[in-house]
């Protein structure tokens, strides 16, 4: 206990050290002497405003035919695809039964679908 109380002590003392430690008694010097630019007090002064005239030209525009003529028929024969007729069909697959007997692991097997 005596210890725990001289190193709280001890802590306490190098904190208040380095807390003092540094610090010099001149006087420190200010934005406006080390050159920084400060605020301007008209800032939010809205009275002043400067509006400059933009200058505008008239410009003439010449309308384009947007018809888009269709290719012309060449006179080929239209296929059309049908659908494949045979298969399942995207994963309606019959699931699988585990093998039997046989030693090892085996691994976690997905109930039927319905």
């Amino acid at each position: 206990m005596v210890a725990a109380g001289a190193a709280a002590v001890a802590l306490l003392v190098l904190i208040v050290v380095i807390a003092t430690a540094g610090g010099d008694s001149s006087s420190s010097t200010s934005p406006t002497d080390l050159g920084v630019p400060t605020t301007p007090d008209n800032l939010n002064d809205r009275t002043t405003t400067n509006e400059t005239d933009t200058d505008s030209t008239d410009t003439d525009t010449t309308p384009t035919n947007s018809t888009v003529t269709p290719p012309a028929d060449t006179g080929g024969a239209t296929t059309t695809t049908t659908p494949p007729t045979g298969g399942t069909g995207g994963g309606a697959s019959t699931p699988t039964t585990p093998q039997s007997g046989g030693t090892g692991g085996g691994g976690a097997v997905a109930p039927t679908s319905p």
